[in-house]
């Protein structure tokens, strides 16, 4: 792939620029998260609740398949491509019980749900300057995650780079996923960006490379530890990274 300079740098978030491990798994999670459903009048046994928990996302998608699919392609979208809102996941356990729950106590929810499946979460090295020298030479910094809303936010927040974006869009918001057609198109409607002043940098083959070639925009693939099995070929639109920093090599300023 010829070097070429873009306007636009849309990012993946976990596994490109976060580096993060959970767990949802572990026992310790469901018996304090049972512990907090009792407390607030929805009494549960950490395994009645797991076992809920698990039923309900498998749930969530035809449930709202039919009304997602109208949005986006009357009809038309796969399975793979639909995301579910979590946080209706966290209601309907409370609703189960006979316990209703305010939007407010919700967040907090999944905010506590989050940080005890958390095992570490950090920004890889470099990530940092990278944005900032991205935004300081006057391109636009977005994202594009697969990712709940009420757990991404706040993290985002505590490693310090919300602000660091010019718009952010994540699936649980749009309720399609990459590699869908319809989550990329999402993004460059509601920010008004052109194909050919854009490129997606990713870590994971299908939803971030494959996705952005099927959109019609140039990628960026850098391997990393969350990556999956490593893509040994890459669309012609796409360029290999071996580390986050080199995508500023796109966008240095050109001395003449």
């Amino acid at each position: 792939m010829d070097m070429k300079e873009y306007k636009n740098y849309i990012f993946d978030l976990y596994g490109t620029l976060v580096d993060i491990h959970t767990d949802e798994n572990k026992a310790s999670l469901w018996r304090n998260m049972a512990v907090i459903y009792s407390m607030l009048g929805a009494p549960y046994t950490a395994g009645e609740l797991k076992e809920q928990y698990k039923k309900l996302v498998c749930e969530e998608v035809p449930v709202t398949k039919e009304c997602i699919s109208l949005k986006y392609a009357n009809g038309l979208l796969e399975d793979e491509e639909i995301e579910i809102l979590l946080e209706k996941v966290f209601e309907k356990l409370f609703l189960q019980k006979g316990t209703a729950i305010d939007a407010t106590q919700l967040r907090q929810i999944g905010i506590v749900f989050r940080s005890l499946s958390l095992e570490y979460i950090k920004l890889f090295e470099g990530v940092p300057e990278l944005l900032a020298r991205l935004r300081n030479n006057g391109k636009k910094v977005y994202l594009l995650s697969n990712a709940q809303r009420m757990f991404t936010e706040p993290e985002m927040r505590m490693l310090g780079i919300y602000e660091d974006f010019d718009g952010i869009l994540y699936s649980s918001d749009a309720g399609v996923k990459k590699p869908s057609f319809h989550f990329y198109d999402a993004l460059f409607k509601k920010y008004h960006l052109k194909k050919e002043e854009s490129v997606m940098v990713g870590n994971e083959y299908r939803a971030d490379i494959y996705g952005a070639d099927c959109y019609g925009i140039d990628s960026m693939y850098i391997f990393t530890a969350q990556s999956g099995e490593k893509a040994s070929k890459l669309p012609g639109s796409c360029r290999r990274l071996e580390q986050i920093s080199e995508v500023y090599l796109e966008a240095a300023p050109k001395n003449f």
